[in-house]
């Protein structure tokens, strides 16, 4: 599921809510801030996503507060160095789905960072637990043989659907092809050069919502010798 997380947190365009007037006035914006609930419904899996992006100075501290008060995460590091230029957290993924939106409830969350020389950094994102719809995968089917050729990978189009992440991984071979697509396309061609023959294939595509929040649906093929 990390693979949907990272694509997802690197193309979303997510407009960051107005930090308070205290923190205009005493930090910096981040650049970038995204929370979002996240599921893989093949799996059964579900977690929070959290991606921060900083400045141009490094940080070496990212704390968030949930919408009840309570500090929900702390990361300390060291102030020696560089810093990070970037945070991308995800939350434990027990089998009771309950369980994750207890632990993270829905509203505004404040987010406050520190840089390495003692600079800081604040704004809000908002959670939504909301679940995405899943997708259907079309084609190829699971388990199923097809030949080393041209592959043409389809899904259903799903109404509720901002962008789809697709992706196609052959963990054999090392290879990992991801690709961000508009609402309204459910096809998507991979050229033969980029297929192996005789072997194993994981196709997911992953739908994000208006709100941010992510589901994705995988299966596995094989490709004839």
């Amino acid at each position: 599921m990390e693979r949907f997380v990272l694509t997802a947190a690197l193309v979303a365009a997510a407009a960051l809510p107005a930090a308070t007037a205290s923190a205009k006035k005493a930090c910096e914006q981040f650049a970038e801030l995204i929370l979002a609930l996240e599921q893989n419904a093949s799996d059964g899996d579900a977690e929070i996503v959290l991606f921060a992006q900083g400045n141009d100075e490094g940080l070496s501290e990212l704390s968030i507060k949930a919408p009840d008060g309570r500090r929900a995460v702390r990361v300390k590091g060291s102030r020696r160095g560089v810093g990070l230029r970037e945070f991308l957290l995800e939350s434990a993924e027990p089998p009771d789905l309950e369980r994750v939106l207890e632990s993270f409830p829905e509203g505004e969350y404040e987010i406050t960072g520190r840089t390495v020389t003692g600079g800081c950094l604040a704004g809000s994102a908002s959670l939504s637990h909301e679940l995405a719809p899943a997708t259907t995968l079309l084609a190829p089917e699971a388990d199923a043989e097809v030949p080393a050729g041209d592959l043409t990978l389809e899904w259903a189009v799903v109404p509720e659907a901002e962008l789809y992440v697709v992706e196609l991984q052959n963990e054999d071979l090392g290879n990992e092809f991801s690709f961000e697509v508009l609402p309204e396309t459910t096809s998507l061609t991979i050229p033969a050069a980029l297929v192996a023959p005789g072997s194993e294939y994981q196709f997911g595509v992953a739908v994000k919502t208006a709100v941010g929040n992510i589901t994705a649906v995988e299966l596995t093929f094989t490709t004839a010798p």
